[in-house]
């Protein structure tokens, strides 16, 4: 069984290996050709302006002068056309890439979450049976399927930015908050490492930005600190800048640095310090472009200091948003309490794939009752079953595709224009469908939320946490 999943991932890993490079190819060939446009055009505008001006000075002397240039401006008229047409081949094929890379994506997600979902219940399960080998062979599954999702996730979203359709939902957010949880997830591996990894939380005001994304930044710099400092510490704090009206989360490091001649490129998409196979070079290159494009999409600013063998310094700046919040209702301070302790809930689950229905229930138990449903008509028993002994769902968690006639958003529909308790439950998309448009077009719908799959534990259980409080 273990010899199966690492073929898998085998392949799967040299599948995402092509995505890159081919988007490589793409990035630099679209650049090379809009800037070759823009010169061309910057140069036939600059001979037309020419031309007029020895018209109007001396009209009889250059005649000669005329037609030489109105046929140079005719020449740049033809290789403008050219450069045209080819910058029009490459939008299409942009658009192709996109439309392939929302199909594979699909196709990759599916057995990528059983994959990371089953890899992570197997490590629970042989570490109580405390067989070291085989927990270490279970561990290095669910690595391997992580680091392909990082890698899928990270290319869906570059896409997405590149075409300009990358939406985030700005709010005011708890800063201290979101740091606090991007730090913990890499407490296990700074002690590990036997690095101090510190978060000094100062009072700060709510920043405006986007929660999910806000986590995936911090969460890519903090494990970019931490994988690169070999020892000592891993600073990471905040601090309201009254003057700016800003709030700044900064991560310092004592980890080798970055040459002071690549700082100029180190936003450019898959491009690293160094070159070749050393640990220095490992990754796509997407994280700190990523970060710095989703940072400015929330009217925030990034800035990177450093020196090689000295460390670094990365500084996030976010505007500072507040609002006032209205006053609870008494079922909204139950379900509140519910989510701070995050047990006693009743989660019901519509999921029509065996395999991820077991993960999704192994994920949720310990979170109180777990209910599901395989389509729809099931679904709607069960949930008129239960309203008949005076039992509400805390938190539905649908899956997109369901057996037809039902679909998942029609479902939900369908729910709440039939009970009306349903209204102000959240409903959680979660689909193996994540490019550009899918998170929007199901908010848009009418689902609170959304999860793509893979499903990851933690973030699952955020998203539950955030809906809750919510409500």
């Amino acid at each position: 069984m273990e010899i199966l999943y690492i073929i898998l991932i085998v392949l799967l890993t040299g599948l995402l290996a092509v995505f890159g490079y081919r988007l490589t190819i793409l990035y630099k060939s679209r650049s090379e050709l809009t800037r070759q446009l823009a010169e061309k055009s910057a140069t036939a505008e600059s001979i037309a302006t020419e031309l007029h001006r020895l018209q109007e000075s001396a009209p009889g002397k250059t005649v000669d002068k005329t037609h030489e240039l109105q046929a140079e401006i005719k020449e740049h008229g033809k290789l403008d056309l050219s450069l045209k047409k080819a910058l029009k081949r490459a939008e299409e094929a942009n658009f192709l890439k996109n439309a392939f890379l929302s199909n594979i994506s699909h196709e990759i997600r599916t057995p990528l979450n059983n994959i990371i979902g089953f890899s992570s219940l197997l490590e629970a399960e042989i570490s109580l049976l405390e067989n070291k080998e085989l927990f270490d062979y279970a561990r290095a599954i669910s690595e391997s399927g992580d680091r392909l999702l990082h890698l899928l996730n990270n290319i869906i979203d570059m896409s997405r930015i590149e075409a300009n359709d990358m939406q985030l939902t700005l709010k005011p957010c708890n800063v201290n908050a979101i740091v606090g949880t991007a730090t913990q997830l890499f407490i296990f591996k700074a002690n590990e490492q036997k690095l101090k990894l510190n978060f000094i939380a100062n009072e700060v005001p709510e920043a405006l930005a986007d929660e999910k994304s806000l986590t995936n930044v911090l969460s890519a710099i903090i494990e970019n600190a931490v994988k690169y400092t070999e020892k000592g510490f891993v600073n990471i704090s905040t601090e309201f800048l009254s003057e700016q009206d800003e709030v700044s989360i900064r991560i310092k490091d004592t980890g080798i640095g970055i040459d002071e001649a690549f700082l100029p490129t180190l936003f450019d998409p898959f491009r690293h310090d160094t070159t070749g196979y050393t640990k220095e070079s490992q990754g796509a290159g997407l994280g700190l472009p990523l970060a710095k494009s989703l940072i400015e999409l929330m009217q925030g600013h990034i800035t990177i200091e450093s020196d090689r063998g000295t460390g670094t310094v990365v500084t996030v700046f976010l505007k500072v948003q507040s609002t006032k919040q209205p006053k609870p209702s008494p079922k909204e301070i139950e379900r509140k309490q519910k989510a701070k302790s995050m047990q006693g809930l009743d989660v019901f689950i519509v999921e029509d794939d065996l395999m991820n229905k077991m993960v999704l229930y192994e994920m949720t138990k310990r979170l109180g009752t777990v209910v599901s449903a395989a389509n729809g008509d099931e679904t709607l028993r069960v949930i008129e079953n239960a309203l008949s002994e005076g039992k509400v769902f805390d938190i539905m968690l649908f899956d997109i595709n369901l057996p037809p006639p039902w679909d998942g958003t029609r479902l939900m529909h369908e729910i709440r224009k039939k009970w009306k308790e349903y209204k102000t439950i959240p409903f959680v998309a979660q689909t193996a469908y994540a490019m550009a448009g899918d998170k929007e077009k199901l908010l848009e719908s009418g689902f609170d939320d959304y999860i793509a799959k893979p499903i990851n534990q933690q973030e699952l259980y955020s998203i539950i946490k955030n809906q809750l409080n919510k409500f």
